[in-house]
């Protein structure tokens, strides 16, 4: 599914830091090379991830992963509409029912709030259901995540979010098995679940435990077919951000930078893709497999900037949160390269990763590190306007929500301090 073709494999002339430079990617080592360049390697952790079944006609090993399971009553979460009409979500009931699955669903229109969550996690407990399955973008799969948690939750599920209530959740869940349909968040991959309210006392916060990853995540590119090309855009800029983010994270390690490596550079050849023709299975793996990766990362190592200023954003203005992160990505990388101290040593790193990530991207070495960052600053504005990202206008972002946003924007792992003034200034060049 995912084959690199002739031109993608075509070498470059040279070969830097001991790495073989393809037309879009990493495809060969020179040990002795590499020998002399390589950093000692910190200590790290990895939490928990998912089973993994990837691939077209994965989700058809949905109804045996229950069986086995000893699942029979369970509680379905979609999207409000694309799925619901789509030969997959047809055939999928189909296999559920021939292996006697009893089930209620549940169709949720835009992101997933407290009073939604717990009045399925009811309706779960009611039935006395015995796993979740949720199938759609993030905003599903974030709502499948919180309700199979809150089933076990005493009281409502916002006295246990992040920076609103106060009490500690035990960890205790029905399994989830996510499918995902956009390309984009990786929720499927991740141990928290995203929640949020809009008004003057908003908030966009998360449920979070380690053992709240999905059981299980079907990534079936099939499924992704029917979106439509705007959510399909702005879910592949969030997977683009989560990568970039994670990987010049000042958390990040050498497991999560090989996984976003991957990743970018599957984005970067797909992306342009999926969004004009959504019918290419081959550009709809690649952007599956983008955001899968993603999601690992930042359960990883971490975000930056950008994902600071969603959460504000999102509580204060209903705005698509792949939008918002596509809008402001390239803004937030040319802002931190202006800040970036070529005599500090973790600034120089950030320096060369975000050179790595223009060629990635791209598709093309330019050289010296600093063309190819000052190129990566271009090709985020290209990709942004080809793909028909709006602007933070569009969404009746303005100036005072600009300035409010800036100082509740926390971007602890982000490679350089942004203080409130340049978040604003970022801001404001997007309206």
């Amino acid at each position: 599914m995912l084959s690199a073709d002739a031109e993608m494999c075509r070498p470059a002339t040279d070969v830097r830091r001991g790495v073989r430079v393809y037309r879009r990617g990493v495809c060969s080592y020179n040990p002795d090379v590499m020998s002399a360049h390589l950093p000692t390697i910190d200590s790290f952790s990895i939490g928990r991830c998912p089973r993994l079944s990837f691939g077209v006609g994965a989700r058809n090993g949905l109804a045996a992963l229950l069986r086995d399971a000893g699942v029979s009553r369970a509680g379905i979460i979609t999207g409000a509409r694309s799925l619901r009409v789509s030969p997959a979500w047809r055939q999928l009931q189909a296999q559920l029912r021939d292996a006697g699955l009893e089930w209620v669903d549940f169709a949720l229109d835009g992101e997933p709030g407290p009073a939604f969550v717990d009045q399925v996690a009811a309706e779960l407990r009611r039935i006395e259901a015995q796993a979740v399955i949720a199938i759609g973008g993030g905003s599903s799969i974030d709502a499948g995540k919180a309700a199979a948690a809150a089933f076990h939750l005493h009281g409502p599920v916002a006295d246990y979010l992040e920076g609103v209530g106060t009490r500690v959740p035990d960890g205790r869940s029905l399994p989830l098995y996510a499918l995902p349909t956009t390309g984009g968040t990786g929720t499927e991959a991740t141990r928290n679940a995203v929640l949020s309210e809009i008004g003057e006392r908003g908030f966009k916060k998360s449920l979070r435990h380690e053992n709240y990853a999905p059981v299980a995540a079907i990534v079936d590119p099939e499924l992704a077919v029917g979106c439509p090309a705007s959510v399909t855009a702005a879910s592949g800029m969030d997977a683009i951000t989560q990568l970039i983010e994670s990987y010049v994270s000042t958390t990040a390690a050498p497991f999560t930078d090989a996984l976003a490596e991957s990743g970018l550079l599957w984005a970067g050849r797909c992306i342009e893709r999926a969004v004009h023709d959504g019918s290419d299975i081959e550009a709809r793996a690649g952007m599956a497999y983008a955001a899968y990766l993603s999601g690992i990362c930042l359960a990883n190592a971490g975000l930056g900037i950008v994902h600071g200023a969603a959460s504000p954003a999102g509580a204060a203005l209903t705005i698509p949160h792949g939008v918002f992160c596509g809008t402001l990505l390239g803004a937030s990388v040319r802002f931190t390269l202006e800040r970036l101290d070529p005599h500090n040593a973790a600034h120089a790193v950030a320096r060369r990763k975000y050179a790595r990530i223009g060629v990635l991207l791209s598709g093309r070495d330019r050289g010296a590190d600093d063309d190819n960052a000052a190129a990566l600053v271009g090709e985020l504005a290209r990709l942004t306007d080809a793909i028909g990202i709006p602007r933070l206008g569009c969404y009746g972002f303005g100036v005072e929500t600009a300035r409010a946003v800036a100082f509740a924007t926390s971007g602890k792992s982000h490679p350089v301090e942004l203080d409130a003034a340049a978040v604003e200034a970022m801001l404001l060049s997007r309206l």
